[in-house]
Formats: structure tokens, sequence, C-alpha cells
């Protein structure tokens, strides 16, 4: 009688099934939650777009003119550009609220803004600055176009414009739309 050896254990096949597993896991959550410039891009747009409806509102509901002010800043990982919304009362530009504090953006972040068709640039010698974009109770406003794209990587921008009525388009938002539009 021959007797056949039964050997316990995984075969070269299993084990590097569960390699791959592993490995897409591994690559999956790496994706899911490595900082990607793309989102945090999207992330600053939409958080102004948000914050300048909101001040577009306010001041046709309170009767206050706002103001936007943007200057750059030295930072600890380098020169950032941060904005600030005032409301002009009593001869003097004042903060709207406290939620709407200075804001900041990362120095990643390099912001470009084209103020009534003229290119915008930060003079530190002026005392009074003048805001770049102004919100008016008649619901109009001045007109802004604004870029924000990565530094050293000005592949992707995003670009929003607001109209002398105080309408707010994200561009890059709604030529994405309106490709994925033609696709179907």
């Amino acid at each position: 009688m021959l007797r056949r050896s039964r050997q316990t254990g995984f075969t070269l096949i299993e084990i590097m099934i569960v390699v791959m597993i592993i490995g897409l896991s591994a690559g999956m959550a790496t994706l899911a939650f490595a900082p990607d410039d793309t989102t945090e891009l999207e992330e600053a747009v939409d958080k102004f777009i948000l914050q300048a409806e909101f001040v577009a509102e306010q001041t046709v509901l309170t009767g206050d003119v706002i103001g936007l002010f943007a200057e750059p800043r030295a930072a600890r990982d380098g020169d950032t550009w941060c904005y600030q919304w005032r409301r002009f009362r009593n001869s003097s530009w004042q903060p709207v609220s406290d939620f709407l504090g200075d804001q900041c953006l990362r120095s990643t972040l390099e912001l470009e803004l084209v103020i009534e068709g003229e290119p915008y640039e930060y003079d530190e010698r002026e005392t009074t600055p003048k805001p770049v974009l102004m919100f008016y109770p008649s619901g109009e406003s001045t007109r802004l176009e604004m870029a924000l794209f990565t530094r050293f990587d000005s592949d992707q921008v995003e670009r929003v414009e607001i109209d002398m009525m105080g309408g707010i388009r994200w561009l890059s938002r709604e030529q994405e739309l309106a490709e994925q539009e033609r696709e179907l």
C-alpha cells in the first residue's frame, strides 16, 4: 500500500491572492486619506463662494455696503493670501461678524484677481487699503474675476466671476458640467 503524505498549508496561489487584496486595500486607503491639492483647491473656492453669496444677501437685507479685502501675508510655511469681509459703517470699514473673520488660503495655493477689468496688484504702502469687491444694498456689485490655483502647478485653475448684478459664477465648475452633459 502506498501512502500519500498530506501536507497542510496554503498554496502559492492563495498567498498571492491574499497579498493582492491587502495591497489593493492599502492603495485605496492611501488615496482616500491623502491630501489632494485639487480637493483643497475646490474646497477653498467653495468656501469663498458660500461666503460671497451670504454677504450678497446680507447687503440687501441689512442695507450695509460690504467689501472684500485681500492681502498677502507671511506664514510659517511661505507667503499666503488672506481675505476678510468688512462693512462700511460710521465712515470706516468694520468686521461683518465673528464667523466671517479673516480667512487665509493654504500656502500651496495662489490667487490672482482682476478688478473691473484691471489686474490687482497689492500695494503695501497704501495706508487705507481699498476693497477688491463691494456688494451694495441694491444687489449690485463691483466686477471681480478670481483665479485660484496650486502654486508651482497651474494646470488646475478654478475661476470665479462676480458680475455687476451680484451674480456669482464658478466658471470652472460650469464648464465641467457642460462637458459632462455633452458626453451624455
